[in-house]
C-alpha cells in the first residue's frame, strides 16, 4: 500500500482493547474520519466502552492508551499515516450526541 490508500484499522483495535476491558461484548468502535478524509495521513477512531471499563483502557496517568497508540502507529508507520484514539463511555457519548446512533 503507498501513500495516501485507506486502510482500516478497527479489527486491530479491537483485537487490542478486547482482552483488557470485563465486557468486551459491548464494545463499539468508530472511524470518525468523513468520506474525503479517508485518504489523508491521519485517521481518528472512538472507542466506545462502559463506564467502568474506561479507566481500565485509559490506565493510570494515560498508559495503556498512550501505549495502544504507540503500537497503532508503529503498525501503520511504513505507510506514512498517524492514527488517533479516543475513549469515552456509552453515558458520556449519549450525553454529548443525544441523536447519534451507537
Amino acid at each position: 500500500m503507498g501513500i495516501g490508500t485507506d486502510i482500516d484499522l478497527t479489527q486491530d483495535i479491537r483485537s487490542l482493547v478486547e482482552p483488557l476491558v470485563s465486557n468486551p461484548d459491548v464494545i463499539v468502535i468508530k472511524r470518525l474520519d468523513k468520506e474525503e478524509d479517508l485518504t489523508k495521513k491521519e485517521q481518528n477512531y472512538l472507542i466506545l466502552c462502559d463506564k467502568k471499563d474506561l479507566g481500565k483502557l485509559i490506565g493510570r496517568h494515560g498508559v495503556i492508551s498512550d501505549s495502544l497508540r504507540t503500537i497503532l502507529n508503529v503498525s501503520i508507520k511504513n505507510m506514512r499515516k498517524k492514527v488517533h484514539l479516543r475513549f469515552e463511555s456509552f453515558d458520556e457519548y449519549k450525553l454529548k450526541n443525544p441523536e447519534a446512533e451507537i
